[in-house]
This record gives C-alpha cells, structure tokens and sequence, in this order.
C-alpha cells in the first residue's frame, strides 16, 4: 500500500502534470463576430423593407384600410428597395458577409460536418418558400440562396484542404479568383430582365443556370459565379490574417457589444427564422386594421 509520503508526491505530480495537458480553445475573433452581426442585422432591415414595400401587391384593400403611416412606410420602402443607394450598399454588405464566412471556416473544426448542416437546411428553406409560394403566391421562393451558395463553397473547401493540407489555402485563392472574375461576366448586379426567370416550372437548364449564376430566380438568389469565388477568396484572407488565430482588438469583446456579437455568432438561425417573424409581426399589424395579407 502506499504511505503518506508517496500519496504526497503523487497528488503533487498531478498538480504539475495537470496544466500541461489541459487543451485551451482559441478565443473567440470578436471582429468577426461583430462585422458578421452588423451584416445581419442591415440584412433583416432589407428583407423588412421588402415586405413593407409589397404589401399593396398582396391585398387591394391596404389602400382602402391602411392607416397613413403603414401607407407612407410602404411608399418609401418600395422607393428605397429600387434605389440605387440600397443596391450599393447592398452588393457591399452581401460580400462582406461572404468574406467573413470565409474566414470564419478556417477556424471550423469540421467543414465537411458545417456543409452538411448547411445542405439540410438549405433544403428545408427551399421547401418552406416554394411550399407557401405555391399556397399564397408571394413571389418568396428560395432555389439557390446564400445557404446553397454557402454550401457548396463550404464544401469546396473542405475537400481542397482533405486533399492539399497545407496548401489547400493557395487553391482556395486561385480557384476564388477564378470564380469571381468569371461571374463578374455574368449579370452580376441582377438588373437585365433576360436573365430572370419568373416562371415556376424550372427545367434542368434553368436550375443550371441559377446554380452557376448566370440566371437569377426570386430576390435570394446567389449564384456559384461569384459568389464562392468571393467566399474562397475569404478562406485564403483568414488563413493569412489569423495565422495565431488571436483576436487583434481584443475590446470589441467588451459586453456593450454582446447583442451584436451574439447576431453574428448564430447568423444561420437568425437568417433562417428572422423573414417568418418579421412577416408575422406585419400580418398581425395588417389584420389589426382590418384587412389580410394572406
């Protein structure tokens, strides 16, 4: 049996091996956080905007019952939504928030687990838009959004750096550029109507099309070209910014930016449910004045 003598050294050995096999997780990147919390949140305000605008094409009767501050909101968010102030700011904030996914997947543990995710849920949207398109004809479905997009470029990744280590980040670069300076031919700001399809029978072609981004469908619609192109882009810039993988303003972890921070940090569900309840929250204030939207 062992003495006290023995015991005293063996809990002391413990001591002192203990923190050298402890694994410390990175901190977390509080820019990125932050940056991709912004983004979502102007998004939700964009996607609201779109559902102010359009609620005189959903019911004749917003003109006869709609008070006049409903009115004049609608009014200026069907000007705001066409305007060429929201499209710029829109491209800037879409491909910012693709370049901070980018990055962010470098930190990922398991991208090939992070793009399976993501194709399930890029599958259930889909079905829930094209579903209550078919019900209500809203004009709402999603075919190849930014989750599909994310998907696939997700993937890519994962399968670059399975197959190249180390090297999968120069891949990632060339491939990004390439994808982005092809799509960059295609309709890339989305304005010709020859390139949207409004039809809802979409053929193998047409889904083509979509996919790589030379066609467009629905107000969510993010083509491979280039939009992965711009995420590989994202990969290479994380892989080269945060080789320490520490975070270079340290203050923005600070708790008064916690709310936007906590935005970031769960972009997917705020992305995946934000659109019902906003939508929600305008049927209650329309069925409160006496008219439907649905």
């Amino acid at each position: 049996m062992p003495n006290a003598f023995d015991a005293k050294y063996h809990n002391a050995d413990k001591q002192f091996v203990s923190p050298l096999i402890k694994i410390k997780s990175p901190p977390r990147i509080y820019g990125i956080d932050l940056l991709r919390g912004i983004c979502i949140i102007l998004m939700i305000l964009d996607h609201s905007s779109f559902d102010f605008s359009w609620l005189p094409l959903w019911n004749y009767e917003f003109y006869y019952k709609a008070p006049d501050w409903l009115f004049g909101l609608s009014n200026w968010c069907y000007e705001w939504w066409y305007s060429t102030a929201r499209m710029v700011i829109r491209l800037t904030v879409v491909c910012v928030f693709f370049v901070l996914s980018g990055i962010s997947s470098v930190f990922s543990r398991n991208n090939f687990m992070r793009g399976i995710k993501l194709a399930a849920a890029s599958f259930a949207l889909s079905m829930f838009t094209v579903s209550a398109d078919n019900l209500f004809d809203m004009g709402i479905s999603i075919i190849f959004g930014v989750l599909h997009c994310f998907t696939v470029a997700i993937l890519l990744y994962a399968v670059l750096e399975l197959l190249l280590k180390d090297k999968a980040k120069y891949a990632c670069l060339g491939l990004g550029i390439v994808l982005f300076l092809w799509g960059l031919s295609f309709d890339f700001f989305q304005q010709s109507p020859l390139n949207n399809l409004t039809g809802r029978d979409i053929g193998f072609i047409e889904y083509f099309q979509i996919v790589t981004g030379s066609r467009y469908y629905g107000a969510d619609c993010f083509g491979i070209m280039p939009w992965a192109g711009i995420f590989l882009i994202g990969v290479y810039g994380g892989t080269q910014l945060y080789r320490r993988k520490i975070p270079y303003l340290p203050i923005l972890g600070h708790k008064v930016f916690y709310p936007v921070r906590f935005v970031g940090r769960n972009a997917i569900w705020f992305y995946l449910l934000h659109q019902p309840i906003v939508f929600g929250i305008i049927a209650m204030i329309c069925r409160f004045y006496g008219f439907s939207i649905i």
